[in-house]
């Protein structure tokens, strides 16, 4: 038992900061009168004196027959407090390490715990008063801060290189939010690297050198494959529930026969609607509004710098008069709030104070397209009569001169709406009344794609352009006019987002890379095309459309990273197996230069080359597998510097009673 006890007494000494002497002989002296611990005395004073010079002669007996038993304690005990603080958070340098920092600041770290260490043992193996302990206390400090220093600056730089050679390197870019990066490829399913979490430029070379010889194979392969199945599922989630489409034409097969059949049913239902109800006598059109008709007409030819030259355009010419004389020759009707004897205010039939019925006015209308059809030289002219009596006649519902019950106004007034998309649709006008019409162009081009016979790639160009990043400056108006015709939730507007979709991800059936994906996605998402993405998707869609292109964006290597060529990685390899058999050969020469025979030195040189091979080898597969496996670099744990400090302290602590031999005391 006396090893185990020389052994045991070693590790409290420097445990308990030197003081575990004093520490034994006074729960001797305090438990002797109970338990007979300890030497007897008459008092606690006298039963400690006695104790304590045991335990010292018990010290001093150690140190000089079983010095190695106790100078092991001593190491496992310097070494098992050391781990301790760094472990317990309470070591200054282990808590830069395990946040990250520097030389710096693990160096002065170092410094602090390694005087804070020596100053305490000091302190507690003084003897002869609290001055003698105070002055072993501060004599020590230097020393523990030059052991703190050195034993980290040795454990930082150890740390690093075998990081280096067997982790690969551990630099994070400026700027890059690891954690971040890390979460955002992992709400894709997409594996990350180290380089390409860190954005580091010497992991990127690692990761070059492994690719070369084939040590990340495996890992690109299933990385190519979880972006492939990350497409497909950020498609199924902007399909929200719908079928998922095969292409990015496929949409397009079936909206222009979706918005011929729209056309074509607004178009039904508001002749439909408005001749049930333009039949009613009782819906009757203010006097005064009938009577400036005609002028109406002619302000909007002026506006639109129309002329109608009787001489060459005599149909446009007879189609006015056809107006006035029609109007001149109107019935009247009283109006409701007057007797049923019609009133005349003016010539026979003079329209004045009195409202007419809705329904000649409709006459009229049809009376000019059965009479005047819009061809030739009066084509122009035609088009603009009608389009003016559209105008006065929205114009006469808006401003209220149309009387009728609340049911038909109502009937009238949808099917007036109806007639005004179905016009949208089949004959967009640049200017609306004096209006100047914001949806010509996706109006023009929406009847385009109705009335021309064109492949689905085709309807595609015409609608956005050839680039998604930077579609065609109507973009924008095009995706309203098409949203509202289509409408939001019907199958052909959820196919146009996929499209969308698939444009940025998709060169035809096979993935894009990365970068170019990304640099799609940032154009539409936050450059030219943020428009057209602000209509087709919802903001939390275009959230995760973004978290998607940061993720691409990762994956694709730092500018400073990339190596066309790929040589020297290449060469790499070669270099390697030479270099190794130039240090076999120095081996086997040092060997034979120190006396051994040619055959053993050959052996020696062999030893040499196959260990370094092993060596490089064990390397790459270490490097590889951190490469994959820990795409965010753990910092150091600190406990290497806190081994180093704690081994050290019973070196510079005299052997006979703890007292650190460096410094004299004057």
């Amino acid at each position: 038992m006396g090893k185990v006890d020389t052994v045991m007494r070693g590790a409290a000494d420097i445990l308990s900061a030197g003081l575990a002497d004093e520490i034994s002989a006074g729960g001797d002296a305090l438990f002797n009168p109970v338990f007979g611990t300890g030497n007897d005395g008459d008092s606690f004073s006298e039963r400690y004196d006695r104790n304590l010079a045991e335990q010292r002669d018990i010290d001093r007996s150690d140190a000089k027959d079983r010095f190695a038993y106790r100078l092991g304690g001593q190491l496992a005990g310097g070494v098992g407090s050391g781990v301790a603080l760094a472990k317990g958070g309470l070591s200054l340098a282990a808590n830069a390490a395990q946040s990250g920092k520097g030389w710096m600041a693990r160096l002065l770290g170092g410094a602090a715990d390694g005087g804070i260490a020596m100053a305490a043992h000091g302190f507690g193996s003084g003897e002869d008063g609290a001055r003698n302990r105070v002055w072993n206390a501060a004599r020590n400090v230097p020393t523990g801060m030059a052991l703190g220093t050195v034993g980290e600056g040795v454990a930082t730089g150890l740390g690093n290189l075998a990081g280096r050679v067997f982790r690969g390197s551990s630099e994070v870019a400026p700027g890059a939010n690891l954690a971040a990066n890390v979460a955002e490829a992992q709400q894709f399913g997409i594996p990350l690297s180290r380089a390409q979490a860190t954005r580091s430029v010497p992991q990127a070379n690692i990761e070059n050198q492994l690719r070369s010889q084939g040590a990340m194979q495996g890992f690109d392969d299933a990385q190519r494959r979880a972006v492939g199945q990350s497409v497909d599922d950020v498609q199924s989630r902007l399909a929200n529930g719908a079928p998922a489409i095969s292409g990015q034409a496929a949409p397009y097969d079936d909206v222009a026969s979706s918005l011929r059949r729209k056309r074509d049913a607004l178009k039904a239902a508001s002749q439909d609607a408005y001749e049930a109800s333009v039949n009613n006598p009782n819906v009757l059109v203010d006097g005064e509004a009938v009577r400036s008709l005609p002028d109406f007409i002619r302000g909007k030819l002026d506006a639109d710098n129309i002329l109608i030259d009787p001489m060459y355009h005599t149909g446009a010419a007879r189609a006015l008069r056809f107006v006035n004389d029609y109007l001149a020759r109107l019935p009247t009707a009283a109006k409701s709030s007057d007797s049923a004897t019609p009133m005349l205010s003016g010539p026979a039939g003079e329209v004045k104070s009195v409202d007419a019925q809705l329904r000649w006015i409709e006459n009229l209308r049809a009376g000019l397209r059965k009479n005047f059809p819009p061809v030739g030289q009066d084509a122009p002219g035609l088009k603009a009569i009608s389009s003016a009596i559209d105008d006065w006649t929205d114009d006469v519902f808006e401003r209220g001169l149309v009387s009728g019950s609340d049911d038909v106004l109502q009937k009238l007034k949808t099917a007036r709406s109806k007639w005004s998309e179905y016009k949208g649709m089949s004959e967009p006008r640049s200017k609306i009344g004096n209006r100047l019409n914001p949806r010509y162009e996706a109006q023009a081009r929406v009847r385009s794609i109705m009335d021309k016979d064109m492949s689905p790639e085709e309807i595609g160009k015409i609608l956005w352009g050839t680039s998604v990043a930077s579609p065609k400056a109507s973009a924008h108006m095009t995706a309203l006019e098409l949203r509202k015709v289509l409408g939001p939730d019907s199958p052909q507007w959820n196919a146009i987002r996929q499209s969308f979709w698939l444009r940025a991800t998709r060169a035809g059936d096979q993935e894009m890379n990365p970068s170019q994906i990304a640099k799609n996605l940032h154009g539409f998402l936050k450059g030219d095309g943020k428009g057209v993405a602000d209509v087709l998707f919802s903001e939390a869609e275009r959230k995760m459309m973004t978290a998607y292109s940061n993720v691409m964006r990762v994956l694709s290597p730092a500018k400073a990273g990339l190596n066309g060529s790929n040589t020297a990685n290449r060469l790499m390899p070669t270099l390697r197996k030479y270099a190794s058999g130039i240090m076999g050969a120095l081996s086997a020469g040092g060997a034979l230069y120190g006396g051994l025979g040619p055959l053993e030195a050959s052996g020696v040189g062999a030893i040499a080359t196959t260990s370094l091979r092993g060596l490089s080898g064990l390397a790459n597969a270490s490097r590889a597998s951190a490469a994959v496996r820990m795409p965010v670099p753990a910092n150091s744990s600190g406990v290497g510097g806190a081994v180093l400090r704690g081994g050290a302290l019973p070196m510079l602590v005299d052997q006979n009673k703890g007292k650190v031999s460096v410094f004299k005391r004057p």
